[in-house]
């Protein structure tokens, strides 16, 4: 019999979060100021955010990355998670970069125009497996453990789960792609060419941040290569994530583009490709990607 369960959430006035996120962070992040420093990572969850974090982080580190002993989160909090107060006092600045990771669509995100924003964008194919995956691997917070796949997929695609609906996260992004304070990237580029995508967000970092990648012999550009790569990511995975239960996949799972076809039926691919090219003008389709609307 299949499990017709459904995961938990908190509704914050219909905008679904996971469960643990505590409430009065979730309404007080909306109202955060944010600084002429601050560099944010906005992704919707699961299209390369802990990623794009790891380059950024050691980019800035001079090539030393995240130790075991420490947390992701405190060095790159997550705004939603943490709220506003946290953030202004307690966030860590590398350089000149306060960094700030957020999986809210643009308008609710706090905007401001000297501040900076990364937004990282994954083909919902490949997203909808990983976040599924993520979603049974938390269970105190999302009471999902031993949830079905074709459940969540449907919730995916009626816009029923945490973080928002993906096409309007997406949609809101993409429609902000030319402003001079936001980068628009694709994890699916990232992992085509990861140093030419390192160098674009260098000289979107500014500070002289391209020159010194450049001036360093290449030795930095090969230290952040090194450590964002799949393999050393996942080390030591309590750097990322709390612990998970060995039943579930780890948090660092196979980043591969175009592995959809694990769980995927052929039925479930042409649903989430006609929504991307019933959301999206061609153009839009062509920016973004073949792997976007159309199944292997």
């Amino acid at each position: 019999m299949t499990n017709s369960a459904k995961p938990s959430y908190f509704d914050h006035n219909g905008f679904l979060m996971p469960l643990g996120f505590p409430s009065h962070n979730f309404s007080d992040a909306l109202s955060y100021q944010p600084d002429k420093n601050d560099l944010f990572v906005a992704t919707y969850p699961k299209c390369g955010t802990t990623l794009t974090q790891q380059i950024i982080y050691t980019m800035l580190n001079d090539g030393v990355p995240i130790q075991p002993h420490e947390k992701l989160d405190k060095m790159f909090p997550h705004l939603e998670e943490v709220g506003s107060d946290y953030i202004a006092k307690s966030a860590v600045v590398k350089g000149k970069q306060r960094l700030i990771k957020t999986h809210l669509p643009y308008d609710m995100t706090p905007i401001s125009d000297d501040a900076k924003y990364i937004y990282v964008a994954r083909n919902p194919k490949d997203c909808v497996v990983s976040f599924f995956h993520h979603t049974r691997g938390f269970p105190e917070h999302y009471n999902f453990g031993d949830g079905d796949f074709n459940v969540y997929h449907d919730l995916f695609l009626e816009g029923k789960v945490d973080f928002g609906d993906y096409f309007k996260t997406l949609r809101s992004w993409l429609d902000r792609k030319d402003d001079s304070n936001v980068l628009f990237i694709t994890y699916e580029s990232i992992c085509a060419d990861k140093r030419k995508v390192l160098m674009t967000i260098a000289n979107f970092i500014g500070g002289g941040m391209e020159e010194k990648l450049i001036a360093n012999d290449e030795a930095l550009i090969t230290k952040v290569l090194f450590h964002s790569s799949l393999e050393e990511m996942k080390k030591n995975p309590l750097r990322w994530c709390s612990e998970r239960t060995v039943e579930h996949t780890p948090f660092i799972r196979s980043g591969k583009v175009g592995g959809y076809n694990e769980l995927l039926t052929k039925e479930q691919r042409m649903r989430l490709d006609d929504m991307m090219r019933s959301q999206f003008s061609q153009e839009e389709l062509d920016f973004l990607g073949l792997e976007y609307y159309s199944s292997k």
